[in-house]
C-alpha cells in the first residue's frame, strides 16, 4: 500500500482558478504562463553618443600659458623694425652716393646757383624806351606825344622850316601860321643848337624844358607846357604855353 505522503493529489480546475496557481497536470509552459510574471522593465531609450572632446591645450608647468603666440608676435615686430631700418639706411646711402664735384686746384669754386630751366622762355622783343630825363635832339616821330614834340623842335632848329613846323600842329591850333613861324626861325642865328627835355604830366600833356645854345651866347632855357593830340593814330602839337 502506497504511503499517503507520497500520493500525489490533483486539485480540481475550479479550485485552481479560485485559489490561483497552475494545476500540476498542466504542461510546464502553461504553468509558467499562469504564474504571475515579474514586471518587465521597459527598454531604456538609447542616449545619443557624446561628441568627442577637444584635446586640452597642453599647459606648461605651474599653470603657465603657452608662450608660442607671444614669440610669434615679437618676431613679427622685430622683422618690421628691421625692414624700416633697412629702408632708412638705403635712402641715406643712395643720397650720399652722388658726391659733389671737387674744385680743381688753382681754379676758384663757382658759387652755387639755381639750376637753369629745361625750357628757356622766348625773349620778349620790345622797343627801347627813351630816357624821359634825357635831353633829346633827334628828329622825333608822330607815334607818341613826346615823339611829336621832339619832331616839332627838330623842324624849328635843324630843318629850319616854318611849313614843316606848322604841319606838325593840329588844324585848329592856336599856333601862328607857317609864314610867321618861318619869320621867327629866320631870326635865330644859323648854327644854333637845341636840346629838349620832355616829362609827361598827364595823358597828352608834357612838361618841356627847351635849352637853346646860340653861337657866342650862354645857353638859355625855356620851360614850356605842351599839349598834344592823337588824330587818326598820328600825334600833333595842339598848344604851347
Amino acid at each position: 500500500m502506497k504511503s499517503l505522503l507520497s500520493t500525489k493529489t490533483t486539485r480540481h480546475p475550479a479550485v485552481i482558478d479560485t485559489l490561483g496557481g497552475a494545476p500540476t497536470w498542466a504542461p510546464q509552459a502553461a504553468r509558467t504562463a499562469t504564474t504571475s510574471p515579474k514586471t518587465s522593465k521597459a527598454p531604456k531609450a538609447s542616449t545619443a553618443p557624446k561628441p568627442p572632446r577637444a584635446p586640452k591645450a597642453s599647459r606648461s608647468p605651474k599653470g603657465e600659458q603657452p608662450r608660442r603666440p607671444y614669440l610669434l608676435r615679437y618676431a613679427a615686430a622685430l622683422l618690421l623694425v628691421a625692414a624700416l631700418l633697412g629702408w632708412f639706411l638705403l635712402r641715406v646711402y643712395s643720397r650720399s652716393g652722388t658726391a659733389a664735384p671737387v674744385a680743381t686746384q688753382g681754379t676758384e669754386a663757382e658759387p652755387t646757383s639755381m639750376p637753369a630751366l629745361a625750357i628757356t622762355p622766348p625773349a620778349i622783343t620790345t622797343e627801347p624806351v627813351a630816357d624821359p630825363s634825357a635831353c633829346r635832339t633827334d628828329q622825333g616821330d608822330q607815334e607818341t606825344g613826346a615823339g611829336v614834340i621832339a619832331a616839332f623842335e627838330h623842324a624849328y632848329y635843324v630843318t629850319r622850316s616854318g611849313a614843316g613846323v606848322r604841319a606838325l600842329a593840329t588844324p585848329d591850333t592856336s599856333l601862328p601860321l607857317a609864314d610867321k613861324i618861318q619869320a621867327g626861325i629866320d631870326s635865330v642865328a644859323v648854327g644854333t643848337t637845341h636840346c629838349v627835355r620832355i616829362t609827361p604830366i598827364t595823358a597828352g600833356v608834357y612838361s618841356v624844358v627847351l635849352a637853346e645854345m646860340r653861337p657866342g651866347i650862354a645857353p638859355a632855357q625855356y620851360p614850356q607846357t605842351i599839349t598834344t593830340k592823337d588824330i587818326d593814330g598820328r600825334w600833333f602839337v595842339d598848344s604851347i604855353s
